[in-house]
């Protein structure tokens, strides 16, 4: 029998947390000092980092949650009683050891995307058992994942260069801690202060050379409900890989016969080129061309949530053209929505494409790495009025120019060169001042609402990179994730806060959609 193999770190009795929020919209981590959730004074002070090339004065600002009012910080204690590292509960064969990049991985930040799933305790109304079900759901979840890191082994070693993945079995940084309130009463108004303390920080002195490809922080509730929050290094995997990652590790927990069997072929698809510039390069060098991308100032979060049937109204009237998808048809109205507010100014949407399907043979759905190539869509004021469905038509036409021809052509022999040029020259596009600018991502249709470990599906799920709103420096951020209630969309918009409270009253949008309803 397999033994699953952990690598005990030290624990702390309280919750320290420091971020710098990234301009594409993840957490990086700096020196930066704070201790959260500690209602004995006086406080101590702890250096918890971690450092990444990613981390540039120009490119990132510190958030301190010591700013927040006394009564704020101190509603909910979050307590960590553990940090580990799970190891794979076999050793990665020595001829797999050091893991290729692709051209795709190499262009992207070693930044961290958080994933969070909240999960219900079925026997909630039995206090007696609930220090049963969290010692329970602690074992199965270590040992289960213990199992699952010998089939995506990676995701137990280091990005150790721009170019490779050390499988070392380091093993998956791991983060336990106790929640000092009910999951029930959390999500009845989800507060985003107190999500960023769901999210795995780095001790730096656990941290050594390379950065973690994957992090896990699971939250147990007073019920005997919990969060698991995954993220992993966007240098390895994209969104759809992080799906792959958790439902991997769900169809094992739960010892499913349909076993999900990721594929790990991206450098023999896209194969890497050590010419091309390596970050922190390409980042500096996006700002200089493309630096209309930041907004300084005050920015909003808000959640708006479609319905199924508020979707099928808004499907209908975007697909008045060419028939779109929900999740485009979405984006278009919230694309619209924030035209009309900025009307004097045109804009851009920028949206990921998922390229898997558009290789020549297809790549595998469970393809992990970066599959991911960009598209925009442009919207000038002065010749057209927006309308949500001449908005959609253009999303797809946008999506649709990412075909086979180009795909195939990266894979060219000299096909870096046009990639490079063409990288150039979408930052040369986004560099107008006088533009305005969204960066979208969807997890849509990938998986989010069907990670069922053995005791039921997520009652929520949700993306952690927006949670900050205190940075001065941010993005327009559209990010989507399928509801768990029904087949509805959860958008996280993030704009700034005079644009924000301008939104909040449109009526368009307001027909379609509430803002931040309880996900019970």
């Amino acid at each position: 029998m397999r033994r699953f193999m952990i690598s005990t770190l030290s624990s702390s009795s309280s919750r320290l947390v420091s971020y710098h929020h990234h301009r594409y919209g993840g957490y990086v981590f700096s020196r930066s000092i704070t201790t959260v959730s500690d209602r004995t004074p006086p406080k101590q002070k702890h250096h918890w980092f971690m450092s990444t090339q990613a981390n540039l004065l120009d490119t990132t600002t510190c958030y301190n949650e010591s700013h927040m009012k006394d009564d704020e910080r101190d509603a909910i204690r979050v307590e960590v009683f553990s940090r580990e590292h799970i190891k794979p509960s076999s050793p990665t064969p020595q001829n797999l050891r050091c893991y290729k990049l692709s051209i795709l991985d190499q262009v992207e930040a070693p930044i961290y995307n958080p994933l969070m799933f909240f999960y219900k305790n079925p026997s909630n109304n039995d206090n007696k058992n609930v220090e049963e079900v969290i010692r329970a759901r602690s074992n199965h979840l270590k040992r289960s994942l213990s199992e699952t890191l010998t089939r995506i082994y990676p995701f137990a070693g280091k990005v150790a260069s721009e170019l490779h993945v050390d499988c070392n079995d380091d093993g998956v940084y791991y983060v336990e801690t106790r929640v000092d309130d009910r999951l029930d009463n959390v999500l009845k108004k989800p507060d985003n202060k107190f999500l960023q303390q769901l999210i795995p920080i780095v001790n730096s002195s656990e941290q050594v050379l390379g950065y973690y490809v994957s992090m896990v922080q699971v939250n147990y509730f007073k019920c005997g409900g919990v969060s698991i929050t995954v993220q992993h290094n966007h240098r390895f995997a994209d969104g759809r890989s992080s799906m792959i990652f958790m439902n991997t590790w769900a169809s094992i927990a739960r010892r499913d016969r349909n076993q999900v069997y990721p594929s790990f072929v991206g450098s023999l698809t896209f194969p890497q080129n050590p010419q091309l510039p390596y970050s922190p390069y390409i980042p500096i060098w996006y700002l200089k061309t493309s630096p209309a991308f930041l907004k300084h100032g005050k920015s909003a979060t808000t959640r708006f949530v479609f319905n199924a049937l508020a979707l099928r109204e808004l499907k209908a009237k975007a697909s008045k053209h060419q028939p779109v998808s929900r999740v485009l048809a979405v984006l278009a109205m919230l694309w619209k929505c924030v035209t009309d507010v900025t009307q004097s100014k045109p804009s851009i949407l920028h949206l990921p494409v998922n390229i898997r399907s558009k290789c020549s043979p297809k790549l595998s759905e469970n393809s992990v790495g970066n599959g991911i190539m960009g598209a925009y869509a442009k919207f000038d004021s002065d010749r057209s009025n927006p309308e949500v469905a001449s908005m959609a038509s253009q999303l797809k036409n946008a999506i649709e120019a990412v075909n086979a021809e180009s795909v195939n052509k990266l894979r060219s022999e000299n096909g870096y060169v046009g990639f490079v040029e063409s990288l150039r020259n979408s930052q040369e596009a986004f560099s107008d001042y006088k533009t305005e600018y969204y960066m979208t991502s969807s997890m849509c249709n990938l998986g989010t609402k069907e990670a069922d470990f053995g005791w039921g599906k997520p009652v929520w799920s949700c993306i952690g990179s927006q949670l900050n709103e205190d940075v001065p420096i941010f993005t327009n951020r559209i990010l989507l994730v399928d509801s768990c209630c029904d087949e509805g969309i959860e958008a996280w918009v993030t704009l700034e806060k005079q644009v924000m409270d301008d939104i909040k009253c449109h009526p368009e949008l307001l027909s379609f959609a509430s803002m931040n309803p309880s996900p019970l």
